[in-house]
């Protein structure tokens, strides 16, 4: 999806630490073919806006980041995941 030309050329890049405390909530936009996602947490909230292209694509980013994840615990012979997923 290109840039809507109303909207600034300018960007913000922000850091966001995912912790069991921070909270999701999704809103859809159906006449959109849209989400949002707010993630919540002590230290403020980031909102991401997805068409869905994009949800299919960073659900394709963090299934790989979780398989390069653990290939290279095994790789190095890590014993113990850390996390909900353990």
């Amino acid at each position: 999806m290109s840039r809507p030309d109303f909207l600034p050329s300018s960007t913000v890049s922000v850091g966001l630490h995912v912790y069991e405390s921070t909270e999701f909530v999704t809103r859809t936009y159906p006449d959109e073919d849209r989400v949002t996602i707010d993630a919540t947490g002590s230290g403020g909230s980031v909102t991401m806006f997805l068409d869905r292209p994009d949800i299919a694509r960073l659900c394709t980013v963090l299934g790989q980041a979780e398989h390069d994840l653990t290939s290279r615990q095994h790789d190095n012979g890590a014993r113990a995941i850390s996390g909900p997923a353990a």
